[in-house]
Order: structure tokens, then C-alpha cells, then sequence
């Protein structure tokens, strides 16, 4: 008997905590994961630290060597990470899916003055590694969400599968995250 009650109070106690509402922790990550294609616009311009702007179109984000490459004109400028403060997209966004549609991408000042389109808009935080381009070519990407909850996934989901997400910005920071920002079309 004596044996039984260490045994005894042990279930008790693990029974009592599931009734109160306590849940020991899960192994591994059950945060949702959940890939939502984008659109990148074809002009680019990447706002270094140091104060000086490059321009042309996103033809390469590398998140393991931490560069993107910008081509112009059959040219290709490699640029660190590190360096960069913010890239900023403009410019058209032909996306030939079921149907062909354009979607132009205006300068800021101009979409500021529509303020439909500036509530819209969302910011997403991620690592480095969560955005990828799928085909340079036809301006797609993707991004894996990994930092919000299942709600806002579903939301999201929700409104890809009715629009377009359009990137507009992305936001460096020195932790390897970035910030993405999107406006769906």
C-alpha cells in the first residue's frame, strides 16, 4: 500500500490540474504555419543605412547568404542585407492566373489619399527566411507565416483566396527579421 500512494497522489494531482483547465506543454512548436502567395511589383528601391538608393527589379533574396540581388538593363548588383534599411515596391504587378489582371502599384503619396487601400493594408513579422521568391519572372513570392495566431491565419487565408496580396515594402531589422508590408488588390 504504501508503494500505490505516491502513485495514487500523482494521478490525483494531474487529474485535478486537467479539470482546472492546466495543460502540460506540448512538445515541439504548435504555432501555425501556413504559406500565402504574394506578388512583388517589377520597380524596386532599396534604402541603404549609410543614406544612398539603389533601383531596379528584385531578382534574388537569398536569406541563407543574407543578400538580395537588383537587375537593371542586364545588370545585377548583389546587396548584404545588413546594409539595407527598407525596400519600397512600385510599379505593375501582371498576374496571369485565371484571368489576367494588372494591378499598378502607385507611388505612396498618391495611395495615401485613398483611404480604403491605407486600412487594408497589413504588416507582417518574420524571419528572413519566411519570404521567398517563387518566380521572378511573373513577380511571385511567397511568405510562411509563422508569427501570428490561427485566427489571424484563417483571416488571411480568407482574404487571399477572394485577392492579391501586393508586397510594398519590407523592413529590415538586426535580429533577421523583417517587416512585410502588403495591401491586398
Amino acid at each position: 500500500m504504501k508503494k500505490l500512494y505516491p502513485i495514487i497522489t500523482a494521478t490525483s494531482l494531474v487529474f485535478i490540474a486537467s479539470l482546472a483547465g492546466y495543460h502540460l506543454p506540448a512538445t515541439g512548436d504548435r504555432s501555425p504555419v501556413k504559406k500565402i502567395p504574394v506578388f512583388i511589383p517589377d520597380d524596386t528601391n532599396v534604402y541603404l543605412k549609410n543614406g544612398t538608393s539603389l533601383s531596379g527589379r528584385l531578382i534574388k533574396f537569398d536569406s541563407q547568404a543574407k543578400k538580395i540581388a537588383l537587375g537593371r538593363e542586364s545588370k545585377t548588383k548583389e546587396v548584404a542585407m545588413k546594409e539595407i534599411e527598407q525596400i519600397e515596391f512600385q510599379g505593375k504587378v501582371i498576374i496571369r492566373e485565371t484571368r489576367p489582371l494588372v494591378i499598378s502599384v502607385l507611388q505612396e503619396l498618391e495611395e495615401e489619399a485613398n483611404d480604403e487601400q491605407q486600412q487594408n493594408r497589413e504588416r507582417w513579422h518574420e524571419p528572413l527566411q519566411n519570404f521567398k521568391i517563387v518566380d521572378v519572372n511573373e513577380g511571385k513570392a511567397e511568405v510562411t507565416l509563422t508569427s501570428l495566431d490561427p485566427l489571424e491565419i484563417r483571416w488571411i487565408e480568407g482574404v487571399a483566396s477572394k485577392s492579391y496580396y501586393v508586397v510594398e515594402e519590407i523592413k529590415f531589422n538586426s535580429s533577421d527579421k523583417i517587416e512585410i508590408q502588403v495591401n491586398p488588390h
